[in-house]
């Protein structure tokens, strides 16, 4: 289901939202990376909706200031327009419901967009706590909304940090290793290139991972082995399933 909410500063963002199978476990907000789209993380999605998870992929990638990734007055409207469309009951009514708490994953600069967005939702009195953040070879963007969400405090529950080898596409993992020297938790992903996280299957079986693109495999290094992505896929479901169930 695809809706286009309505932003308070005017305009709108393209929201995907996909229902969960079976008994519901909570909500996911999954992020893609810039100049990506959300259709890029529908293994993802589809990887926490057979957990048992809501999903809603925004699409937020633009070349502007404005309105981007990097505007993170834009970002905040984004995330609290998607926490209060939950509260009202839009994606219920229209057969995308769950009950619990939210479980945020994003890739690359996505990462930082959901940072942000959990200490957003995190803030808002009475509404479902983030339960989980899950970042996938995260890269802060140009106005370091990462970076500043570092400073507002726990922003969620449980924090896991995913880290591919060091590539010009995720600026040699810099991001990364200050995540590491503030403490984060990371685990060390050394045979997947910085674009395998779009590879990730629904089902989390190596046989099932899609081929990698052939322009990111030459922009950003050599493609990492299925069963190796298989491996980060089962780790982000079990860290989503663990961090809701507490």
């Amino acid at each position: 289901m695809v809706l286009g909410l309505a932003l308070p500063s005017g305009g709108a963002v393209r929201t995907t939202w996909t229902a969960p199978d079976g008994q519901a476990r909570g909500w996911a907000w999954v992020q893609h990376g810039f100049a990506r789209r959300g259709d890029d993380l529908a293994g993802l999605a589809g990887l926490l909706n057979r957990a048992g998870f809501a999903v809603v992929r925004p699409d937020v990638a633009s070349w502007r200031p404005r309105r981007s990734m990097h505007d993170t007055g834009w970002l905040t409207e984004v995330a609290l327009t998607l926490g209060r469309a939950v509260d009202s009951g839009l994606p219920q009514g229209r057969g995308v419901a769950a009950d619990g708490p939210w479980v945020l994953a994003g890739h690359s600069a996505g990462a930082a967009v959901v940072t942000h967005g959990a200490a957003c939702l995190g803030a808002r009195h009475g509404a479902a706590p983030v339960a989980s953040l899950i970042l996938l070879d995260p890269v802060d963007t140009v106005g370091g909304l990462l970076t500043a969400a570092l400073g507002s405090g726990d922003v969620a529950s449980s924090v896991h940090v995913h880290a591919c080898r060091p590539s010009r596409c995720n600026r040699h993992g810099a991001t990364v290793g200050l995540l590491d020297e503030r403490g984060w938790p990371v685990t060390w992903h050394p045979g997947l290139a910085h674009p395998d996280p779009e590879r990730i299957p629904p089902d989390a079986q190596a046989g099932s991972v899609p081929g990698p693109s052939p322009w990111l495999a030459r922009v950003c290094g050599e493609p990492g082995d299925p069963a190796d992505i298989a491996e980060l896929a089962r780790l982000v479901r079990a860290q989503a399933c663990a961090d809701a169930a507490l």
